[in-house]
């Protein structure tokens, strides 16, 4: 024969509430974290391409003299800045000296988790983490060496902006070109180009140039230059593309 004398409802629903509880608890402790980092990192991809689509952008300005482009943008997760600071590139020819100094400015895209930048900067994207060092080239610019005529050609993208803009959520950038320079120099014997990546301390992008420069255009790292031999012409284009809409 059963007896409930000593059966509390009190006790019962502290403990079925304090299971409830707990559970929640666990959740939010180990699971939150993680539903949190796979957001931000999901964002960090959308902008990777988003990047990439307003990178085209800029190429159709600058390649194909396209005079306007304007893209609807959805920044989540972080906050996309227009700013004519950057790093800088020093380009010249051995024993002729400095021949161009751009700083092309950036178009940054910092998330709001864990720091990451996205960066389009000299019309290269280029991505580094917020908390650790190094860089990396997401997507290239349109430098390229030309084997049989021994033609180096380099593009500059620079941005410029009356101020410096910034954007979270929906809107838009307007793109513009303003204007275009191109110049031609023929090298002697012995000559050689060199160049220069002057990092911006704050926002880094050394190691990816490096990268960039000694892997695919075959530039010979020495001390703070970078060394081509072999050109014969040499070509550099600067294009001026003012950024605003944010």
């Amino acid at each position: 024969m059963r007896h409930d004398d000593a059966v509390s409802e009190a006790i019962g629903f502290i403990l079925i509430f304090s299971i409830v509880v707990t559970g929640i608890g666990i959740v939010v402790l180990y699971g939150l974290p993680l539903i949190v980092a796979g957001q931000s990192e999901a964002d960090v991809r959308n902008m990777e391409q988003t990047m990439i689509v307003v990178q085209n952008d800029f190429k159709s300005l600058s390649y194909k003299m396209v005079p306007y482009k304007e893209t609807a943008l959805q920044v989540q997760g972080g906050v996309l800045t227009v700013t004519n600071e950057s790093g800088s590139f020093d380009v010249g020819i051995g024993g002729t000296g400095d021949l161009l100094t751009s700083t092309p400015g950036q178009l940054r895209y910092v998330a709001d988790h864990d720091r990451t930048h996205i960066v389009i900067e000299n019309g290269a994207v280029l991505t580094r983490p917020g908390f650790a060092t190094g860089s990396a080239m997401i997507a290239e610019p349109r430098w390229y060496y030309d084997d049989p005529g021994k033609t180096l050609v380099l593009s500059f993208i620079e941005i410029e902006t009356e101020r410096t803009r910034s954007i979270a959520g929906v809107g838009r950038i307007e793109m513009k070109g303003v204007s275009v320079t191109t110049d031609e120099y023929q090298l002697g014997a012995g000559e050689y180009v060199y160049l220069r990546y002057n990092e911006d301390p704050g926002d880094d992008y050394s190691v990816a140039w490096r990268n960039y420069m000694t892997d695919r255009l075959s530039f010979v790292r020495t001390g703070d230059e970078y060394h081509r031999n072999d050109v014969n012409r040499l070509v550099i284009r600067t294009v001026v593309i003012r950024v605003s809409g944010f």
